[in-house]
C-alpha cells in the first residue's frame, strides 16, 4: 500500500471511538432536604466564612496560613506535577521522532598487512502509533481527570487548613480569658483572705477562716500553670499552622482584643448543593472518572497496535566523498499484538473493574460522610446556643449569691465554707461561660468546614478579594472535563 492511501486510513481509524467504558457521573446516595437546611447564609458567602466573624486578626492569620502553609505549597506541587504528566500523556498523540550518529575508526592487521578505516552513519527514525482503539485517549482522559481530582484536593487542603486555623485561634482566645478569669479571682481571694487574716489577728474569725480562704487561694493559683501551658499550646498551634515560625503570631494576639461576633448559622443549602459544594466529594468524584479509564486503558492492551514507522539514513566508509554515501529510506505500518499473556491482560481489565467498584463505594462512603458532618455540626450549632440564656443567668445569680453571702459572713450567719463554696461556684459559671462561647464559635467553623466552606467555584466581583476558581463543566459523551477550568496552583486563596 502507498504512504498516499495509507494516510487516510490510518486518520479514519483513528477516528474510531476508544474501548472501555464512556464515563458517567456517580449517583450519589439520597438525603433528606430537610437537613442542615435554613434561612440565613446563601452557599456563595461560605467561601469567605471568616470574614464573617468579624475579627480582622482571624481574618488575617487565615489569609497568612492560606500563603504560607507548607501543606498548601506541597499541594500545589503535586498538582502541577501531575499537569506535567498529563501533558506528557498528551505527546502520544503526535508522532515521536529519534536521531542517531555513529562514527567508528577501527584497525586490523595480520601476518602481512595492516587496515586502518573509518566508518560514519547517521540516521533519523519516525514512529506514529495510531490510537485506532482509544488506548492514547483514556490515557490522557484518566490523567485529566486526576489533575482535576488534584485541583480539588487543594481546594480541600485549604478548606481543612482554614477551619483549623480557626479553631486554634478560637482556642487562644478561649485559654487566655481562662486565664484572665483565674487571675482576676486570685487577686480577690488574696484580697479576701488578708481581710480575714487581719481579723483573725485580732480575734474576731477562727484562724480555721483563715487557712480555708488560703487553700482556696492556692488552689486557684496552682491552675494557672496549666492554663498557661494550654494558651501557650495553642499559640504554638496557631504559628505552625500558619506557617510561621514559634512566637511569631504572639505580639498580633497580645495587641489585638477579641472581637468575634457569631455569625448567623441558618444556611441555604440542600444536600444536593452540597455535593458540588464540598471538595472532597469533588475528589472522589474526579477518583471514579480517573478509574472509569483506567478500564479503557487497560482494555487497550487486548486488540492490536498499528505503528507507522519511517527512517532515512546515511552511512560511508572511510569518510568517503559525499557522492559516495550510502542512502536508505524506508516506510511502512508494523502491527503488534498481546495475543498470549496466560490471561495477564484480560485479569488487567478485570482488576481494574473491580477497582472501579471500591472506588464508587468510597464516593457513596464520603457523601453519607459529607450528610453526617454537615448535620452533626448543625445540630451542635443549635444545641450549643440553647445553653446561652441559662448560662448566663447562672453566671448573674451566682454573683448575685456570692455578694449576699459576703454581707451574711459580716453578720456572722454563715461560716467560711459558704463564702468560699459561693465564690468557686461563681468561678465555675464564669469558665463555663468562656468555654460555651468557645465553643459556639468552634461548631460554627465546623459547620461551615462540613459544608465545603472555604473556597468557591465562581469568580470574585471585586479585585480585592483572591482569584477562585471555576467549576468544571460537567463532562460529555464521556471525554473529561477540561482541567482549565478547575482550580489551578496559580489561583491564590481567598
Amino acid at each position: 500500500m502507498k504512504p498516499a492511501t495509507l494516510l487516510p486510513l490510518t486518520l479514519l481509524l483513528a477516528g474510531c471511538a476508544a474501548v472501555g467504558p464512556d464515563y458517567a457521573p456517580p449517583e450519589a446516595p439520597e438525603a433528606s432536604a430537610e437537613l442542615f437546611a435554613g434561612e440565613g447564609v446563601e452557599p456563595d458567602s461560605l467561601a469567605l466564612w471568616w470574614r464573617d466573624f468579624h475579627d480582622p486578626l482571624l481574618a488575617e492569620l487565615i489569609e497568612t496560613g492560606l500563603r504560607n502553609a507548607p501543606s498548601v505549597d506541597a499541594a500545589i506541587a503535586r498538582l502541577r506535577a501531575q499537569r506535567a504528566t498529563r501533558e506528557g500523556s498528551e505527546a502520544g498523540y503526535w508522532p515521536s521522532f529519534a536521531a542517531d550518529g555513529s562514527y567508528t575508526w577501527a584497525r586490523g592487521w595480520g601476518a602481512d598487512h595492516r587496515h586502518w578505516h573509518d566508518d560514519i552513519g547517521g540516521s533519523v527514525n519516525a514512529s506514529w502509533e495510531l490510537d485506532i482503539f482509544g488506548g492514547v485517549r483514556r490515557s490522557v482522559e484518566q490523567a485529566l481527570a486526576t489533575e482535576a481530582g488534584l485541583a480539588y484536593t487543594l481546594q480541600e487542603v485549604r478548606v481543612t487548613l482554614a477551619a483549623d486555623i480557626a479553631t486554634a485561634y478560637v482556642n487562644v482566645r478561649r485559654y487566655a480569658a481562662q486565664v484572665d478569669i483565674a487571675e482576676a479571682n486570685l487577686a480577690l481571694q488574696e484580697r479576701n483572705a488578708e481581710v480575714i487574716r487581719k481579723r483573725v489577728e485580732i480575734g474576731e474569725l477562727p484562724r480555721y477562716d483563715l487557712v480555708a480562704a488560703l487553700a482556696q487561694a492556692d488552689t486557684t493559683r496552682a491552675s494557672i500553670p496549666s492554663l498557661r501551658e494550654a494558651l501557650l499550646t495553642a499559640q504554638l498551634e496557631l504559628d505552625f499552622l500558619t506557617g510561621q515560625a514559634p512566637y511569631a503570631t504572639q505580639p498580633r494576639l497580645a495587641e489585638t482584643q477579641d472581637t468575634m461576633a457569631l455569625p448567623d448559622l441558618s444556611p441555604k443549602l440542600l444536600p444536593n448543593e452540597l455535593l458540588r459544594r464540598r471538595a472532597d466529594i469533588r475528589v472522589a468524584e474526579e477518583s471514579v472518572h480517573a478509574q472509569t479509564a483506567a478500564i479503557g486503558v487497560a482494555e487497550a492492551d487486548l486488540y492490536p497496535r498499528l505503528t507507522l514507522g519511517g527512517s532515512i539514513g546515511l552511512s560511508s566508509p572511510d569518510l568517503s566523498p559525499w557522492s559516495a554515501y550510502g542512502q536508505t529510506a524506508s516506510i511502512g505500518p508494523s502491527l503488534s499484538w498481546n495475543l498470549f499473556g496466560f490471561g495477564r491482560w484480560r485479569k488487567r481489565v478485570e482488576a481494574e473493574k473491580e477497582t472501579l467498584k471500591a472506588v464508587l463505594a468510597e464516593y457513596r462512603q464520603t457523601v453519607l460522610q459529607a450528610y453526617q458532618e454537615a448535620e452533626t455540626a448543625w445540630v451542635a450549632c443549635h444545641r450549643e446556643a440553647e445553653r446561652s440564656n441559662d448560662l448566663r443567668s447562672a453566671e448573674r445569680n451566682n454573683a448575685d449569691a456570692l455578694d449576699i453571702a459576703n454581707r451574711l459572713y459580716e453578720g456572722g450567719e454563715i461560716t467560711v465554707d459558704d463564702v468560699l463554696s459561693r465564690q468557686q461556684s461563681l468561678l465555675s459559671a464564669q469558665e463555663s461561660i468562656v468555654s460555651h462561647r468557645a465553643d459556639l464559635f468552634t461548631n460554627a467553623i465546623t459547620l461551615y468546614r462540613a459544608l465545603g466552606g472555604g473556597w468557591s467555584d465562581r469568580p470574585p466581583e471585586d479585585e480585592s478579594a483572591a482569584p477562585v476558581p471555576e467549576e468544571p463543566p460537567p463532562p460529555e459523551d464521556g471525554q473529561t472535563a477540561q482541567v482549565a477550568q478547575a482550580p489551578t496552583p496559580d489561583q491564590p486563596a481567598e
